[in-house]
């Protein structure tokens, strides 16, 4: 396979994000060297938000098409790499731990990379 310059990169990441729904008004991106840099908030086009199981199937999606490359997703709501999801919370509202401090609302998830490969 050949090398991928940095503008197809960055069209094949945009490609990928419009086939699951990203709304590109909140969400930037960037392809630097064999990284895949995602920022902003993460949102559908009705402003819904996304669930662990779609992230990790655009993950995987960039991972198939991009091979080789990893990626960082550093959202306000969202972070995910190529290995983990963490939902930081839709920042609508507080929650509060012991002592009254507030604390982030945060889910994690692994990623089975191998999940599609045993499958076929």
């Amino acid at each position: 396979m050949r090398k991928l310059s940095r503008l197809e990169a960055n069209k094949e990441v945009r490609r990928v994000l419009n086939r699951h729904g990203v709304d590109l008004q909140y969400c930037q991106y960037s392809v630097a060297g064999m990284e895949i840099r995602l920022s902003g908030w993460l949102c559908k086009h009705d402003t819904s938000d996304f669930n662990g199981s779609q992230i990790e199937s655009m993950i995987q999606e960039f991972m198939r098409l991009l091979p080789g490359f990893s990626v960082a997703g550093g959202f306000d709501n969202w972070s995910f790499s190529t290995d983990h999801i963490s939902y930081l919370g839709d920042g609508r509202e507080e929650v509060t731990g012991p002592g009254g401090g507030r604390e982030e609302e945060q889910e994690r998830y692994i990623i089975d990379i191998d999940y599609d490969s045993e499958a076929s």
